[in-house]
């Protein structure tokens, strides 16, 4: 299932995209994705939290992303 708000035309053109990437070039893409994700997600806790240290930055990335300690 396609995004609701992307033409079918626009998801045929990203198919052809992603085939022509083959699949070391999709792998590139996603783990690129999914570094971008963590930084927004870290600017996101900066913003909300300016006082908080490096290592307090990623323990409440580590919690965001995997829940509290202690939990079951």
């Amino acid at each position: 299932m396609g995004a609701r708000d992307t033409s079918a035309r626009a998801v045929a053109i990203q198919e052809q995209l992603h085939d022509a990437m083959g699949p070391e070039g999709r792998f590139r893409l996603a783990m690129t994705m999914s570094e971008l994700a963590r930084e927004f997600a870290k600017a996101g806790v900066r913003d909300r939290h300016p006082h908080l240290a490096d290592h307090e930055v990623l323990a409440e990335l580590t919690s965001i992303f995997y829940g509290k300690r202690g939990r079951s």
